[in-house]
């Protein structure tokens, strides 16, 4: 498992509206605030939009804004906006079968479904808040 480098920027992008909640800075603003490019800003925030994190307000004096506060948005809420369900093994996923016909007999799969539940626990116990570490 490797997390997308516009996971990491979608926190980035957070915790900067985090602490610019008084403003409703604009996309340029955020994208040269965080460091990416502005297609790739509006990408993720469109991606963030969409999962309820973010909410963009339209107009002359428009801009960027969390939709919930940052202590309640866990980094797996971000993820799964970004990159979908956290599935270590294909053996996981809805559906899929076993490529050795042991299905839930399979000491292999209970291994790894049990380390992806402790995983997402994990990440929905952070929220972008204490990722600031403040």
């Amino acid at each position: 498992m490797k997390i997308q480098v516009s996971t990491d920027y979608a926190i980035r992008i957070l915790q900067y509206l985090h602490k610019n909640e008084h403003d409703l800075p604009t996309a340029m603003t955020i994208s040269q605030s965080v460091g990416i490019t502005y297609p790739f800003f509006i990408k993720i925030a469109h991606m963030l939009k969409q999962k309820g994190l973010v909410r963009a307000v339209q107009g002359r004096n428009g801009g960027y804004q969390l939709a919930k506060p940052a202590d309640q948005i866990s980094f797996y809420d971000v993820y799964l906006s970004i990159e979908g369900e956290l599935r270590l093994n294909r053996c996981l996923q809805d559906g899929s079968s076993c490529s050795r016909d042991e299905g839930s007999k399979c000491h292999l799969r209970g291994f790894i479904g049990s380390m992806q539940e402790d995983l997402i626990a994990k990440m929905s116990k952070k929220s972008v808040l204490d990722l600031l570490g403040t």
